[in-house]
């Protein structure tokens, strides 16, 4: 789970600039999904090096759920007010987070990346 967020000088969360600046988000040797916190949808497919962006659904957020009410009990994040506000709007986890997975083996073929045995 990739949330962006940090804390300000008197220790309020706060989301970053963005929720990833780097250009290699997800690796051809990732395996499973990585769920992250961008409700302007500022990650686009050029920074995930084989993955692909695709919709929340239901059991993500289920999946997702526990660990983001564990991160609210040990570091004071927030499910309700810091995760799921935007600009101060309360919103639904489909509109905050997305899933970025492994392309599909013809999606990797039709861009010409393949695996080595």
């Amino acid at each position: 789970i990739l949330n962006g967020l940090e804390f300000d000088h008197e220790g309020r969360v706060k989301p970053q600039a963005s929720p990833y600046p780097g250009s290699n988000l997800f690796s051809l040797a990732s395996g499973g999904a990585i769920y992250v916190r961008d409700p302007f949808r500022l990650i686009d497919e050029e920074q995930l090096n084989g993955g692909e962006i695709v919709s929340l659904e239901e059991k993500d957020w289920f999946l997702i759920l526990p660990y983001l009410q564990e991160n609210e009990k040990l570091f004071g994040i927030r499910v309700e007010e810091d995760l799921l506000k935007v600009n101060g709007e309360p919103k639904s986890p489909f509109e905050v987070y997305r899933k970025v997975r492994p392309k599909s083996t013809a999606d990797i073929n039709k861009d010409g990346l393949q695996e080595w045995d």
